[in-house]
């Protein structure tokens, strides 16, 4: 971080900080935090009302700005706020995974409606760096059974490989604030893997949810 970048920060918690004391200090303050705020805390209609009053629209594909590379076949001026989708993709081969890889890459440019994190269980890093696209490993179910693994603030081989990747899926959907995630199927030839068919379709759709006004383009 620049000295720039640093000294803006200081001085925006120092607004912060002397707005807070100036807001504690308001004759109503006692009352609003401590009679006021619970019971609108307790009441859904009321909850519901502030939300749609002071987040208009924070919830809605295409308006959150989440930083993530987008990889190489989309870009634009409000690439950030195209949906962060993940994508899941367990017990494939090497071929599949980088049949997976090349399938998702095939809906963003067709689509210019998303950006995909992946989340496999084959190291597919070399496909996934072709495409731009951000890769999450996990540890397969075998390699898992056999012990020594952990995961983050989890003792080795605490639980089962589900409690495993339920916990890996929590952190890739909280640490990059997913719209949604979506599972890949392996077809009836054991050799073409795709996405199941309604999360396919949602992709699709996604496009039409985008606000008319997103600069978003096709590229590469």
């Amino acid at each position: 971080m620049s000295r720039t970048s640093s000294s803006s920060s200081g001085a925006a918690r120092q607004r912060q900080q002397r707005l807070a004391r100036w807001a504690r200090g308001l004759p109503g303050y006692r009352l609003a935090t401590q009679s006021v705020l619970p019971r609108v805390r307790g009441n859904p209609l009321l909850v519901d009302l502030a939300w749609r009053v002071f987040s208009p629209g924070s919830g809605a594909a295409g308006q959150l700005t989440v930083p993530l590379h987008a990889g190489r076949h989309v870009g634009g001026p409000d690439v950030d706020r195209l949906p962060v989708v993940g994508v899941l993709g367990i017990g494939l081969t090497d071929d599949q995974a980088t049949g997976l890889v090349d399938r998702v890459a095939d809906l963003q440019r067709e689509t210019v409606a998303f950006r995909p994190v992946l989340v496999l269980d084959r190291p597919a890093f070399a496909a996934a760096r072709r495409h731009g696209f951000v890769l999450e490993h996990v540890v397969p179910r075998d390699r898992w059974t056999g012990g020594g693994w952990t995961a983050p603030g989890v003792e080795a081989d605490e639980g089962s490989w589900e409690a495993y990747l339920a916990r890996r899926l929590g952190s890739v959907i909280d640490h990059y604030r997913l719209w949604h995630l979506v599972t890949a199927v392996v077809g009836p030839t054991t050799t073409a893997v795709a996405l199941r068919p309604v999360d396919e379709a949602l992709l699709r759709h996604l496009a039409d949810r985008l606000p008319a006004d997103l600069q978003v383009h096709r590229q590469g």
